[in-house]
C-alpha cells in the first residue's frame, strides 16, 4: 500500500502549482488575486496569458471561506457587479434583452439538460450558444457555439477586449469581476457578437444571486431536480434551496420543471405566481411521449434521473420551437418528430455517465457526481454497466463542502471495489503547463488532507480493503502499471466525486484531443 506524509506529498507536487501560478501578484487582504500592473502589450496577449490573467480573478481559499460566512442569500452583489461591468464594456440592459435566452438552474442534471436542449435546437437548424461550468480540460469548453467550444482565437480576442476595458476603468484593485463573473460577461459578449438564435445559460451556483441572473428577460426557464447542495451558501433546507433556484424565474416566463419534493414545489409555485409566470411539470417517464422515432437511449438501461433530464429538455426545446419556428413541428401536436430524436441521440456531454476505453480491456467510467443523490445514480450505473468478471477500482476526490464520507458510504454499499485511490484534482506529479487547471479555491494542502481523511474513512470505518492516497492521477496509473495489474489484466475504473478530477484524468491519460473532437 502506498504510504506518504502530507508535507512530503505537497512538496512533491508544489512545482506544478508554482509553474502555473508564476507571475501572479497575491493580495491576501483582497477577496481575490488581482494583477496590479497594466495589461501586457498586444504581442503578449495570447491564450496562455489570457487564462493566466483569468486565474488571477479566482478567490483564494481563505477569501472563499469568508464569503461563505456572509451567506449567499444576504447579498445580490454578484448581479449588481455584473451589471456594472457589462455597462463598462458597453453592453446595456436593452442590448442584453435582445439576446434570446433559455435559463436553467437545478441541483442535479442542469448541465446535461442544457446540453440536450442545445443539441435538439441545433439539429433543428438553430444557431446556438451554450454557457456552462465547470470545464474538464480547457476553459473554452464553458462557452460553446453550435455545440463546439469556441476557438482559442475567439476566446483571446474577446478576453483581451473585455479585460483591457475593465482594467482601464477599475477604481481600485478589487474593482474587477470574479473568475466566474468574467466568464459570464465573456460568454454574453460572444453570443451577442455571434448573433446566436438562442443562448442556453446554465446557472453557476444557486440562481437568485448568481452572476447569470443578470439576465432580465428569459422567455423560458428550466429547473431540474432539486436537493441539498452548497448548503453553507444556499441554505440547509429544501425550501431554502428551492427559493434560490426559483429566483431565476422572470416576469411572464414559461417555467418547466420535473416532479419535485412538495416543499420545493411550493417555493417554485409561489415565485411563478409572484412573477405571473406559467409553470409546467414535465412527464416523469419517456414512455409518456409519442415518438415518431424511438430514441436509442430508450433501448438501453436508463435511470430515473436521466429520464427526467431528457423529458425536461424535450419539453423546453419543443416549446421553444413552437414559439419561434412552428413550421418545424408536425401537424400532430403531441408527436415528437425525428429531428428532436436526432438531437437526443447525438447529444455529447462529456464527464456525465461516460465510458472511455483507454487501453485493451481497461475501461474508464467517468461521472462528475458530487452529491449523495447523484452518487447513488452513478453507483447503480457503474454496477449495471461494468464487467462482472473484471477487477473494479475506484478513483475518488471531493472538495468544498461536499460530504465525501456519505458519498463513499453509498459507493461501498453498491459496489465491491478491489481497491480505492484518493488523489487531489491534479493530473501530473511533475511540472506541467496546463494553465487551465489552476484552482486557487481548493489549495493542494487542503485537498491532500481531505484525501487522507477519505482513505481512513474507507478502510477503517467502512472496513473496505485496499485504500491508498496518491499525489496525482498520473501517480495512480503508474502504480497500476507497476504493481497492481498484470500486463494484460482487465479492469473497470470508476472516476467520480469531482468534475475537476475527471479533467485531471483526461489530461493524465492524454485524452484531450479525443475529448475536444467529440470522439470519445
Amino acid at each position: 500500500m502506498y504510504r506518504f506524509t502530507l508535507r512530503g506529498a505537497v512538496n512533491m507536487i508544489k512545482p506544478v502549482y508554482n509553474v502555473l501560478t508564476a507571475g501572479i501578484d497575491h493580495h491576501p487582504a483582497s477577496s481575490s488575486y488581482f494583477a496590479t500592473t497594466a495589461p501586457a502589450a498586444d504581442i503578449d496577449q495570447n491564450y496562455e496569458r489570457a487564462v493566466a490573467k483569468l486565474n488571477t480573478l479566482q478567490s483564494n481559499y481563505s477569501a472563499l471561506q469568508d464569503s461563505i460566512k456572509l451567506k449567499h442569500q444576504n447579498e445580490s452583489k454578484h448581479i449588481n457587479d455584473t451589471e456594472k461591468f457589462l455597462d463598462r464594456i458597453h453592453i446595456s440592459s436593452e442590448t442584453l434583452n435582445r439576446l434570446a435566452v433559455i435559463h436553467v438552474a437545478g441541483t442535479k442534471g442542469k448541465g446535461s439538460t442544457c446540453a440536450m436542449v442545445e443539441s435538439i435546437l441545433r439539429f433543428n437548424g438553430y444557431r446556438t450558444g451554450f454557457f456552462s461550468s465547470p470545464h474538464l480540460v480547457s476553459v473554452t469548453e464553458r462557452i460553446r457555439l453550435n455545440g463546439q467550444p469556441i476557438e482559442k482565437e475567439c476566446f483571446v480576442n474577446h478576453f483581451w477586449k473585455i479585460y483591457n476595458q475593465l482594467f482601464a476603468t477599475q477604481q481600485d484593485n478589487n474593482d474587477m469581476p470574479t473568475y466566474f463573473g468574467f466568464l459570464t460577461i465573456l460568454a454574453l459578449d460572444v453570443f451577442l457578437a455571434s448573433k446566436v438564435d438562442v443562448a442556453i445559460i446554465e446557472v453557476g451556483i444557486g440562481g437568485r444571486y448568481d452572476c447569470t441572473n443578470v439576465i432580465q428577460k428569459a422567455p423560458v426557464v428550466g429547473i431540474t431536480s432539486l436537493g441539498l447542495e452548497h448548503t453553507k451558501l444556499l441554505g440547509d433546507t429544501l425550501e431554502k434551496i428551492a427559493w434560490q433556484k426559483a429566483g431565476i424565474i422572470k416576469n411572464g416566463s414559461d417555467v418547466f420543471t420535473v416532479e419535485q419534493p412538495a416543499e420545493c414545489n411550493r417555493e417554485i409555485e409561489r415565485e411563478c405566481l409572484r412573477k405571473k409566470a406559467i409553470l409546467q411539470i414535465v412527464p416523469s417517464s419517456l414512455e409518456q411521449f409519442h415518438w415518431e422515432e424511438v430514441p436509442s437511449m430508450m433501448m438501453k438501461h436508463r435511470n430515473k434521473s436521466t429520464e427526467l433530464n431528457v423529458s425536461l429538455a424535450v419539453r423546453i426545446a419543443i416549446h421553444w420551437i413552437r414559439n419561434t419556428r412552428p413550421s418545424l413541428l408536425p401537424p400532430m401536436k403531441h408527436m415528437i418528430p425525428a429531428k428532436i430524436v436526432q438531437g437526443i441521440d447525438n447529444c455529447f456531454w462529456p464527464g456525465r455517465l461516460q465510458v472511455v476505453q483507454y487501453a485493451a480491456q481497461r475501461t474508464l467510467f467517468l461521472d462528475g457526481a458530487h452529491t449523495v443523490d447523484s452518487i447513488k445514480v452513478c453507483a447503480e450505473w457503474f454496477k449495471h454497466n461494468s464487467h462482472s468478471q473484471f477487477k473494479k477500482l475506484l478513483l475518488f476526490n471531493s472538495t468544498g463542502d461536499r460530504d465525501g464520507f456519505k458519498m463513499l458510504s453509498v459507493l461501498s454499499q453498491s459496489v465491491d471495489f478491489d481497491e480505492a485511490f484518493f488523489t487531489p484534482n491534479v493530473a501530473f506529479t511533475a511540472s506541467c503547463s496546463n494553465i487551465d487547471a489552476v484552482n486557487h479555491n481548493f489549495p493542494l494542502e487542503q485537498q491532500m488532507q481531505r484525501c487522507e481523511l477519505n482513505r481512513v474513512f474507507w478502510t477503517e470505518q467502512l472496513k473496505q480493503r485496499n485504500g491508498s492516497v496518491h499525489v496525482s492521477v498520473q501517480s495512480v496509473f503508474q502504480y497500476l502499471q507497476s504493481g497492481l495489474l498484470t500486463s494484460n489484466e482487465p479492469c473497470d475504473i470508476l472516476v467520480t466525486g469531482s468534475i475537476h478530477l475527471l479533467g485531471a484524468t483526461f489530461s493524465a491519460l492524454h485524452l484531450e484531443k479525443q475529448l475536444a473532437n467529440n470522439k470519445i
